[in-house]
């Protein structure tokens, strides 16, 4: 810095001549020959400069000096030997156009409405952390998805959070996905100093008192991603986590990167197996007290891996849910489950028909009734043979096209039970308002029957109401010979639970159905 401040004041102090011609015009002199001594020494400088610094520097910085540098070394030796040609002053004005272009235009770093450094910048800031091997940075990122909200007012908040947030002065702020934004800060300690000056002035009010009430992630290092692929992977996976998340503030570290990679880990088998055909269903046979003998089965279903072990649906059934990709399944477990029918002829083992669960999903599918109707005809068995099991859940968003569709099969000649009776939000206007045939007492409600004595006196009455309206009831969870006999002589009429049998495949099924009602058709 010294050398270059003390050669270019030389500069003013040698004399200069200008020769005109009125055809051509140049200059020279002691002045323009120290120029043309000093000048090759600066670029070889900058030049040297960027091939030892480089993985210290913005590629596009980089890039953009040495364009500069070598068009501006081209000029100067065309122009010594062309001396009337202006190409150092040309060369230079392009050198500083090319600058502009790669990397001081405002266009490309800068978002205009709040004044924060974009995203895809942030992307590149990351990248060059990660090529420098320098991963202490923390990372901030504020949600702000109630502005959408607020349209009115929404560019005045944003800006109003913008100055706020580059006001505190303590670390590059970005604007994220949507109207999310990102502080980067050198260190986590510098983090912890302001982020609860942050929630403090978010709980004040923005905009004529606008109050927002904003989902917080905190990265405390990037070191825990293995690259910056995977941290732009977690910011979004879990900024769509905050919606389901009653907690404010995640904390995103190795755990929490954990979980996220069995996510998608799951979300790929899943995917996978959904392609080689890698679902199976068992069934769990269920108990007519009247009839004595196994009348239904529910279908439950299980993902085998690529080794062929079973994966339990408790491990993947959350996500699909999440993914969408429990409507394949849906479809896929439904087709199997017509397949048996058809292939076991059912009602000759004594069943009269087989449960299916479905998603919430499902129910809201436009589509579900007319789509499962068509799968009927196409396996050729009769509808009555099939039972849609739907879960109470106040998640349910469009219920009027889960009672469009359950008319349509209803009328079609399906039958529906309401699974879960019990712990739900709305279970008794789910079985007065909608076309439901069978109610399924959950083996918790059934646990505490035989627990508590109040428990005891509300089963007794709801399953009175149930029976007066006209609709069967059926027992899960029983485990025990007491439980059966209790449960028999408050008038359930049918039981399901590993009293009789655990979910089994449906070869081993088929064989059990069969002995279980042979014996009890010879001892009839």
């Amino acid at each position: 810095m010294l050398f270059t401040l003390v050669s270019s004041i030389a500069l003013f102090f040698l004399p200069i001549n200008i020769f005109n011609s009125g055809a051509e015009i140049y200059s020279y002199g002691s002045a323009v020959t120290y120029t043309f001594v000093i000048a090759p020494v600066f670029i070889i400088g900058s030049i040297i400069l960027i091939m030892t610094c480089k993985k210290y520097m913005n590629p596009f910085r980089s890039h953009a000096v040495m364009i500069w540098m070598l068009t501006e070394t081209a000029g100067a030796v065309i122009q010594i030997y062309n001396r009337g040609l202006l190409l150092v002053s040309f060369t230079m004005a392009l050198g500083v156009t090319v600058l502009f272009a790669k990397l001081e235009n405002p266009d490309s770093s800068i978002e205009r409405n709040t004044g924060c450094y974009r995203i895809s910048l942030l992307r590149d800031y990351i990248q060059q952390l990660y090529d420098n091997d320098d991963k202490r940075c923390t990372l901030f990122i504020i949600e702000n998805d109630e502005l959408k909200k607020e349209p009115s007012t929404e560019a005045l908040m944003l800006m109003e959070i913008s100055n706020f947030l580059r006001g505190l002065k303590c670390g590059n702020v970005f604007r994220g996905i949507e109207n999310d934004f990102v502080i980067v800060y050198d260190n986590e300690s510098e983090a912890k100093r302001t982020i609860p000056l942050i929630k403090e002035r978010f709980e004040l009010g923005w905009h004529e008192g606008h109050i927002l009430h904003p989902h917080y992630l905190f990265i405390p290092s990037i070191s825990v991603f293995e690259n910056p692929s995977e941290l732009f992977s977690s910011y979004r996976y879990y900024s769509n986590m905050t919606d389901e998340s009653s907690d404010s503030f995640l904390v995103i570290d190795a755990e929490a990167l954990d979980k996220m990679r069995d996510f998608r880990y799951m979300q790929n088998e899943i995917k996978s197996a959904l392609k080689e055909n890698r679902f199976v269903v068992f069934l769990q046979p269920i108990y007519s007290v009247k009839e004595k003998s196994f009348v239904s089965a529910e279908a439950l279903v299980r993902m085998k891996d690529c080794d062929g072990n079973l994966i339990m649906p408790g491990s993947f059934i959350p996500i699909a849910e999440k993914t969408g990709q429990i409507e394949q399944i849906g479809e896929r477990v439904f087709e199997i489950v017509c397949d048996v029918i058809k292939e076991h002829d059912i009602q000759d083992l004594g069943l009269k028909y087989i449960e299916i669960n479905l998603s919430v999903i499902q129910c809201e599918n436009k589509n579900l009734a007319l789509r499962f109707s068509e799968i009927i005809r196409r396996y050729e068995i009769a509808p009555d043979t099939i039972n849609l099991e739907i879960t109470e859940s106040g998640s349910i968003k469009q219920k009027n096209i889960l009672l469009d569709n359950m008319d349509y099969l209803s009328r079609y000649g399906c039958t529906f039970s309401l699974d879960d009776f019990g712990t739900g939000e709305s279970n008794l206007n789910y079985i007065v308002n909608m076309p439901v045939d069978i109610v399924k007492f959950d083996r918790s409600m059934i646990l505490s029957y035989f627990s508590t004595e109040r428990a005891g006196i509300m089963l007794e009455y709801v399953t009175g109401m149930i029976k007066r309206m006209g609709m069967k009831i059926v027992a899960e969870g029983v485990e025990e010979k007491h439980q059966f006999e209790a449960l028999s002589r408050l008038g359930i009429d049918f039981i399901q639970g590993y009293y009789f049998s655990k979910p089994i495949a449906v070869p081993e099924f088929i064989s059990f159905i069969r002995r279980a009602n042979s014996r009890q058709s010879d001892h009839i």
